[in-house]
């Protein structure tokens, strides 16, 4: 368990994508930025949250149970209601973004991203802005999706 300076636990990040290579991706790139991942591709996100209580979720939207209905079910359950939710998406689309937004996303990113994602991710989940600096140059371009 990565630990802070101050000996609280890191932020606890829940991946949610059907894809394995950006939830590999993703989960790299958080815990560099000092945070703690739980990865999914199985759409077994709610039991996931409801289980490990993640200050953060990032919930693809285009997965093979459609994550707008994952998010809509989290946002139903007495248990994870309060999460955090940031949703991921390859493609802009207003409505989508809106949908989203309105069953309680607390935001919405498109990708590719950039470094800048994983500075947003890690102050979403609670890790100070020193912590969460990027081990890379900020032009390095996030291709996940």
């Amino acid at each position: 368990m990565l630990e802070r300076e101050d000996m609280k636990p890191a932020p606890t990040v829940l991946i949610s994508d059907d894809e394995p290579h950006i939830v590999h991706a993703l989960a790299r790139l958080f815990r560099r930025a000092g945070l703690q991942t739980i990865g999914d591709t199985s759409q077994s996100v709610c039991e996931l949250a409801r289980h490990h209580q993640p200050d953060l979720i990032v919930l693809d939207v285009n997965q093979r149970i459609d994550g707008r209905d994952l998010l809509a079910a989290l946002k139903r359950d007495p248990l994870t209601r309060h999460l955090k939710v940031l949703m991921l998406s390859a493609i802009e689309d207003q409505y989508t973004r809106l949908v989203c937004f309105q069953l309680g996303a607390e935001d919405y990113e498109v990708k590719p991203f950039d470094q800048s994602f994983v500075r947003k991710i890690a102050r979403m989940a609670g890790v100070d802005s020193d912590r969460s600096a990027s081990p890379y140059g900020r032009s390095e371009a996030i291709a996940a999706g």
